[in-house]
């Protein structure tokens, strides 16, 4: 059963017809969100967030004048609490950048399956309250290639990471054990198969096992022997799983060359 929460929302896209469609599709599959305005430019949606102040605002990133990017920039510089959700047929580097930064997005044309696992997610960080700290996160990561950070979910909220402070990933059932140069070590609630799919932007990580995604970075040696066995910085063993060899063996190549 759905949890009632009277969530604020306001739809922030140049294009009338989308905004119609989106306010449309929310009022079918997600009545707890209520539409409080609309704007068709980023200048106008500063200000009805400002006025509005709702929990969240769906953003269009390509708009004239000020980009959705822009927008949500100018949101973190002025503090302001606001869960965002881009709509966006944008490119794969800004969409691995969301994916970092755990800020959700749309692609356009918005299908019923993808609004309805955005408004689950809606629902969750309206109540952890947690915008500002993914805001700072995206920011950092559309800025910098060098030092792109994770944001990973805790349970009070959003805790962020240095992705290359990252030696390896675990997994463990429905979780996964991210272990850190520092030697400290996170417990996620998520499946290996979600990191491997943020990480993929950042070429130095690599799913080696079923059980594993390493920082190529922090290998200290390879053994051939047997499937082969990786070595990493702390000294884990990380066995190389037989489907996997060949290609790894290449990147391993590549990497020499």
């Amino acid at each position: 059963m759905i949890n009632k929460l009277n969530i604020k929302a306001v739809i922030i896209d140049d294009a009338p017809q989308a905004r119609k469609l989106l306010r449309l599709m929310l009022q079918e599959f997600a009545p707890d969100i209520n539409i409080v305005a609309e704007a068709e430019n980023g200048n106008l949606g500063i200000s009805v967030i400002k006025t509005h102040q709702p929990d969240v605002a769906f953003l269009d990133i390509d708009m004239p004048e000020k980009s959705g990017i822009q927008l949500a920039e100018e949101l973190l510089e002025e503090n302001i609490q606001c869960q965002i959700i881009f709509t966006t047929a944008f490119n794969q580097y800004a969409i691995n950048a969301f994916r970092l930064s755990a800020i959700d997005y749309l692609l356009k044309p918005i299908n019923e399956k993808q609004l309805i696992e955005s408004v689950v997610k809606i629902r969750k960080q309206v109540q952890l309250k947690t915008a500002q700290e993914q805001l700072k996160a995206l920011s950092q990561n559309l800025k910098s290639n060098e030092k792109q950070v994770i944001c990973i979910p805790i349970q009070n909220g959003y805790d962020y990471i240095t992705i290359n402070d990252i030696e390896y990933l675990e997994a463990d059932g429905s979780y996964v054990h991210i272990f850190l140069i520092d030697k400290k070590q996170k417990i996620v609630s998520k499946n290996l198969k979600y990191f491997e799919q943020t990480l993929e932007s950042s070429a130095n990580f690599v799913r080696v096992h079923r059980s594993f995604i390493i920082n190529l970075n922090l290998m200290t040696s390879f053994s051939k022997s047997g499937r082969g066995t990786i070595i990493m910085q702390n000294g884990k063993e990380v066995d190389l799983a037989r489907d996997r060899r060949n290609s790894f063996l290449k990147i391993l190549g590549e990497i020499g060359n």
